[in-house]
């Protein structure tokens, strides 16, 4: 298919150190203010927003760590695979750190814990985008 006149392509020239920082940053970033707010909104439900921001960030650092630790010169099928790795790792990772939680920890706030954990999964996803965006990496292909 023919390409539109003058149509420019971008190559993505962010590093997994900046794709890295973006996600952990983002998501240590929600948490904090996930915490705060719910300290200064609701009674007792701090320490649980931060328990499971806690448990978001672990599980987000170990996928962005499984992504882009990987050789960038493998095969899309070696590519999909790994992907697919550190999604269900992270997925074990949360359940296992939830199911700790929720049998060990007294007195825990579901509430104040869903918020956290879902608040922090979703900025590390939204640091990520911001990561590859064109303030970050982005170059016109040459």
């Amino acid at each position: 298919m023919p390409e539109a006149p003058q149509a420019v392509r971008a190559l993505i020239g962010a590093s997994a150190g900046d794709i890295l920082r973006w996600v952990l940053v983002s998501a240590g970033a929600a948490a904090f203010i996930t915490t705060m707010l719910l300290a200064l909104l609701a009674d007792g439900q701090a320490r649980s927003a931060l328990l499971g921001g806690g448990i978001a960030f672990v599980a987000n650092g170990y996928s962005v760590w499984r992504v882009f630790s990987a050789p960038t010169d493998v095969s899309g099928a070696m590519t999909l695979a790994n992907l697919y790795r550190a999604e269900f790792g992270k997925l074990v990772i949360t359940g296992v750190l939830c199911a700790l939680a929720f049998g060990l920890v007294e007195d825990l706030a579901i509430g104040g814990f869903l918020a956290g954990l879902l608040v922090t999964l979703v900025a590390a996803t939204i640091g990520a985008i911001f990561a590859q965006r064109n303030d970050v990496g982005e170059r016109p292909a040459e």
